[in-house]
């Protein structure tokens, strides 16, 4: 067959008669046209959907590098934590935490010596404390941290210091003396000895 015939049997089959067409490939080709429109329309099965055969189909996709490499799904990777531990192993772990935190937020505020209020005696405040220079170490060191200038001293069974607080009294400062539960001074003066506690 020509090629020009070739050309016309094509356009017959597919429906369309181009011009000029030749009469021999222009028949054959709307007879053969005519017999697969006769045919009934057969319907091919639809297979079920298939996991298994999908799943292997994408593993194949990946290995050939035709899709990008599979990324953890959040929710597989906790199922497979619940599934590696049991509620014992969770219960223990919740509890280790909670025992390293609370060591955690123990260890992290400075030891500070116990001490006790004994009153204000004359404008003097009156500590007691298991180790009276580590108190006033601690003292002097938080309340120049405060922006206060401090100064200790030691006098016979009594170690203390005396501080200028600034007025109005400031956030750390005010922090400083609660926490060690000192009153605030009426004047700004701030004079504190401490003695040693009695043993137990």
């Amino acid at each position: 067959m020509a090629a020009d015939n070739l050309d016309h049997w094509l356009e017959a089959l597919a429906g369309r008669e181009g011009t000029g067409a030749s009469e021999g490939g222009s028949i054959e080709g709307r007879a053969l046209r005519s017999q697969i429109r006769a045919q009934p329309p057969e319907a091919l099965p639809v297979a079920e959907l298939d996991a298994a055969r999908e799943a292997q189909l994408i593993a194949r996709a990946r290995a050939a590098g035709l899709l990008p490499p599979e990324r953890a799904d959040p929710v597989t990777a906790r199922s497979a934590v619940r599934s590696r531990w049991g509620l014992p192993q969770l219960a223990l772990l919740a509890t280790s935490l909670a025992v390293a935190t609370v060591a955690i937020l123990t260890l992290r505020n400075p030891m500070h010596p116990s001490e006790t209020l004994r009153g204000v005696v004359n404008g003097t405040v009156e500590l007691e404390a298991r180790d009276p220079r580590a108190l006033k170490q601690v003292l002097i060191q938080e309340l120049q941290t405060a922006g206060v200038t401090v100064t200790g001293y030691e006098q016979l069974d009594r170690v203390g210091l005396d501080a200028e607080l600034p007025v109005p009294l400031s956030s750390k400062v005010r922090r400083v003396l609660e926490q060690h539960h000192i009153p605030l001074p009426s004047d700004g003066a701030l004079v504190i000895e401490i003695r040693r506690a009695a043993a137990p």
